[in-house]
């Protein structure tokens, strides 16, 4: 078996957040030695397993010194482990794996030399995303217009595929798109759009952004398991719909005087991400009602949208006052009374 040397001047670094998915360690690590380029650096971030994980790594390392490995003390969620990785990662450009997903047609020395070649700090490749395990192949994300340097501010809002692991990423971009991102992103919890919004920062802090014409990744949609399918639990939507709405008012906030960005930023991720999905959910609210109606109002009360758009957002403005009230009214009912001595104790 061969043995990998620490390599000092690392080209790219992986970075791959895990938590109890030993299952996949070894698929991901026999994935990323099928590809040419050596001279990387794997990190698995470990978001506090409760499995089998760190043994499993811990051998591969044995004979693997390129391999680092990082836990949480706690739980934190992969948004909060992933920008720790990409902070204490030392190669030249950083690469986010998910770890039941596969690289593909030695992506990582293809990339790698467009790249540094053309000296881009974004270079963003082909995808295929299916379930694997059912042989279900869904999506070719279809790209266009190979190398090229445009107003990187604009790429976010007119691409459609909004996600990390398609693309190459230089790491100091990755480290300022961090510190550019709101306060709250680095500290809360987030369990939803991590990959937009990382995206949307990187963007907005990088200058230079190519294509290459190569099918790089698989992104192995397996809906039972997936944390989004998880997350759309009743039980799970209050701290969804913060999240979603804690996007809304950062896209809003982050754009500045612009209204092409507030328009396909804010705007577009509300009718788009919000009101399609979560419109018939509401139903299922049961907290949470303030905060919500506060971002709606900052639209609302904006100069950047026109009446119709205003209408759609006052809609669902509207829907979410109906189930507030509902649950304070239920609230209400499920206080007892209990009178003694002519007395009134409400609890």
């Amino acid at each position: 078996m061969k043995v990998f040397s620490y390599v000092a001047h690392a080209k790219i670094s992986l970075i791959i957040t895990i938590y109890n998915q030993e299952s996949y360690i070894l698929k991901i690590y026999s994935c990323i030695l099928n590809q040419s380029l050596e001279q990387i650096e794997i990190i698995f971030i470990d978001d506090n397993s409760t499995d089998n994980s760190f043994n499993i790594i811990n051998k591969l390392m044995q004979f693997d010194k390129r391999i680092v490995y990082i836990r949480n003390k706690s739980n934190k969620g992969q948004f909060y482990s992933r920008n720790k990785a990409v902070l204490l990662s030392r190669g030249k450009y950083i690469l986010i794996i998910d770890p039941d997903d596969f690289l593909l047609n030695d992506i990582l020395i293809k990339s790698y030399k467009v790249a540094n070649r053309f000296n881009l700090e974004i270079v963003q490749f082909y995808h295929l995303m299916g379930n694997y395990s059912k042989n279900h192949l869904y999506i070719l994300n279809q790209i266009s217009n190979p190398i090229y340097r445009p107003k990187t501010k604009t790429v976010f809002f007119n691409n459609p595929t909004r996600y990390l692991w398609d693309k190459l990423i230089k790491k100091n971009i990755f480290v300022k798109s961090i510190y550019f991102m709101h306060e709250i992103y680095r500290k809360e919890r987030f369990i939803i759009h991590n990959d937009e919004t990382a995206c949307f920062g990187l963007f907005k802090t990088a200058n230079s952004y190519g294509q290459i014409e190569e099918v790089g990744y698989f992104y192995n949609r397996n809906i039972s398991n997936s944390t989004t399918t998880k997350n759309f639990l009743p039980e799970n939507l209050n701290g969804r719909f913060h999240c979603i709405f804690s996007i809304m008012k950062y896209y809003y906030e982050q754009s500045a005087n612009s209204t092409y960005e507030k328009f396909y930023g804010g705007y577009k991720f509300f009718t788009y991400r919000i009101k399609r999905k979560y419109e018939d959910k509401i139903k299922y609210l049961t907290d949470g009602f303030d905060f919500i109606l506060e971002v709606i109002n900052i639209y609302l009360q904006s100069h950047y949208f026109n009446f119709t758009q205003k209408a759609l957002l006052r809609k669902f403005e509207s829907k979410i006052k109906n189930q507030k009230l509902k649950i304070n009214q239920q609230k209400t009912s499920k206080k007892e009374v209990f009178c003694y001595n002519f007395q009134c104790v409400q609890r």
